[in-house]
Parts: structure tokens; C-alpha cells; sequence
């Protein structure tokens, strides 16, 4: 499943540079940082961290993008302290303009995520998971946006479930 989010990301990626190159034509190419706050089933643990967004507007309603999260805090779970490690995910995104600064939005990808765990190995390589969301952004001036969105992770296995609510400020470019 490693091998898939690879390949998922690097075409992510790819289509994102292409989209880059021919920003005025295609769409629109964007960064995002923000705050995170996951609650994971599976460790009954809240754990808070910082992401990184890159993606492209393909078409007015549709794009791509890749993420990037570490975390910040750690919460007591079964066993002892847990801490997000690192997270990577790969996303089709869906907007819908409400109006021209508002935008309801959707996203489908996948993602591979590690927690600091109190195990003998200090490692919990939760895996591969199917994420699915909804979110909403709102335009400022110039070239800035403000975005929250909710996010659910279903891992494979039995690895459980996590859901994430996350904040960020948008850079368009």
C-alpha cells in the first residue's frame, strides 16, 4: 500500500507542475500551513499537529493536492504517551463556489501515517488509509484564503478509524 501512495502522490505532483507551468490557463496553483487536531480511535488519543498543503486547481471545480503534517503534542493512550510523527497524503479535491469568495469543498485521497508509540519499537506505522472530507474556504483580499475542513482517515486492517479538523491560511499563486 506504500508503493500505491507513492505512485498516488508523485502523479499528484506531477499534475501539479504541469498545472503550474500553464497556471493561467488551467487554474490555479496554491500552498496552505495550518493547525490540526486528529482523535484517534484506535489509541483513544487526541493528538494536535502542523500541515503543509501544495496543490492546483485542474478546472474551476476540480484539483489535486498533497499533504504533509508532524505533530506537536503528545496524549496519554493505552500504554503511555502517543505523538504524530508524520503524515502523507494525496487528495482529488471538489470545489463548489457559493459565492465569489466562498467555497464549499471536498476531498478524496490517501494517506500513510506514523505515531510515536509507547511500544518496544517507540513506533506505530498506522498505514495506509482511504481519507475522505468536507471543508469550506473563504476568500480575503488579494490572494489569501482562510480554510477548515474535517477529515476522516479509515485505515486498513484493523487499524481503526481517525478523524482530523484542521485550520489553515491559503496562499494563492
Amino acid at each position: 500500500m506504500k508503493t500505491l501512495l507513492i505512485a498516488t502522490t508523485a502523479a499528484a505532483l506531477a499534475l501539479s507542475g504541469a498545472a503550474a507551468a500553464n497556471a493561467q490557463d488551467v487554474g490555479q496553483v496554491y500552498g496552505s500551513v495550518g493547525y490540526q487536531g486528529t482523535q484517534n480511535d484506535t489509541t483513544d488519543t487526541n493528538v494536535n499537529g502542523i500541515n503543509a498543503r501544495v496543490g492546483t486547481k485542474i478546472t474551476p471545480h476540480f484539483g489535486v493536492e498533497g499533504e504533509a503534517a508532524f505533530g506537536t503534542n503528545d496524549d496519554n493512550g493505552p500504554g503511555g504517551e502517543y505523538k504524530l510523527t508524520n503524515k502523507v497524503a494525496a487528495y482529488g479535491v471538489g470545489f463548489l463556489p457559493i459565492s465569489p469568495r466562498f467555497d464549499l469543498i471536498g476531498r478524496v485521497g490517501v494517506s500513510d501515517t506514523n505515531l510515536k508509540a509507547p511500544a518496544v519499537a517507540g513506533k506505530l506505522e498506522q498505514g495506509t488509509a482511504l481519507e475522505y472530507g468536507v471543508g469550506a474556504q473563504y476568500h480575503l483580499e488579494n490572494n489569501f484564503a482562510l480554510r477548515a475542513d474535517y477529515t476522516k482517515s479509515d485505515f486498513n486492517g484493523d487499524k481503526g478509524e481517525a478523524g482530523t479538523t484542521s485550520v489553515s491560511l491559503i496562499k494563492k499563486f
